[in-house]
């Protein structure tokens, strides 16, 4: 299971208020519930013999999203295009009369027109990244979201960490509005799943319990077909309840999986039978090693 990018934290996408995305409000198409889960996620969540919804699949829902983003980007881009044409003449009088070269503000102000904002302030998201040796991959694809997000009007304010007080200081107390981290996969979703996407619920000392839901995000029904589905002995139904609890967790995105992790195993080329198993179970009994000759020696 691959990394996963939280969303803000206590915020659902665009119901914090700062992109049109879509409809967030029962009554327009979206028939979300008191808590902000989508109330009927089944239509989301394919039907039993269709297409099966996976972690890595995302469901229709987030197809409408991407469609929604693309649109107000591409919209976004019309209108920046627009306003450079109407400010050119305006431009080349003013170089005209100084020619010197615009410095920071003016480069700022001039790019500031394609970023999403809320009552002129535009929307900046806190991007959390270890800064150890051993983090070049995550900050490599750390910096390729940024500038993906950019594309869309959405900037990010990239803050690199010690390796020791990443996840302490801001993973799991909420210091961040985006951060990179995985967790790994396993054939138990229902067991071993149930706290990455709990409902955070207040303790008794007044803190937030959180569990391993460092997003903060979740809704009471996620954790009910959690719930169910632990308690189900019937294999069947236990996946159809988890194939439900996905697409709410799809729906509530409060972290998506950017890809998955090759699994990478090297073996001897007449060892038969081992290598990559996945979430599959090895069968012991068909691994060994293959006779002489039978296993040709690659050159």
């Amino acid at each position: 299971q691959g990394p996963r990018l939280p969303g803000r934290p206590g915020e659902e996408g665009d119901r914090a208020g700062t992109g049109e995305g879509l409809p967030a409000e029962p009554g327009e198409g979206v028939p979300y519930g008191p808590d902000g889960e989508i109330v009927d996620a089944d239509a989301f969540a394919g039907h039993p013999g269709g297409h099966q919804q996976t972690a890595l699949a995302p469901a229709p829902l987030a197809e409408q999203q991407e469609a929604a983003l693309m649109a107000q980007s591409e919209a976004q881009a019309r209108a920046a295009d627009e306003d450079d044409a109407k400010r050119a003449p305006a431009q080349d009088r003013r170089a005209a009369a100084s020619p010197a070269p615009a410095g920071p503000a003016e480069q700022a102000a001039k790019t500031s027109g394609t970023l999403l904002a809320k009552d002129g302030k535009p929307l900046t998201l806190r991007f959390v990244l270890p800064s150890g040796p051993g983090s070049e991959s995550l900050r490599t694809v750390g910096e390729r979201i940024s500038q993906m997000l950019r594309k869309v009007g959405i900037a990010t304010e990239v803050t690199k960490v010690a390796d020791d007080s990443f996840f302490k200081d801001h993973i799991a107390s909420g210091q961040y509005d985006l951060a990179l981290y995985s967790w790994p996969a396993t054939a138990f979703p229902a067991t071993d799943d149930r706290p990455i996407f709990a409902k955070p619920e207040p303790a008794a000392d007044g803190s937030l319990l959180v569990e391993q839901n460092y997003t903060r995000v979740g809704t009471d029904h996620i954790d009910q077909l959690f719930d169910q589905a632990l308690g189900e002995l019937d294999e069947d139904k236990a996946r159809e309840l988890m194939r439900k609890a996905d697409a709410r967790i799809w729906a509530a995105a409060g972290s998506l999986p950017l890809y998955q992790r090759p699994q990478l195993v090297a073996v001897k080329p007449n060892l038969a039978n081992a290598g990559a198993f996945g979430l599959a179970t090895p069968r012991y009994q068909d691994i060994g090693w293959t006779k002489p000759g039978s296993a040709k020696k690659k050159k």
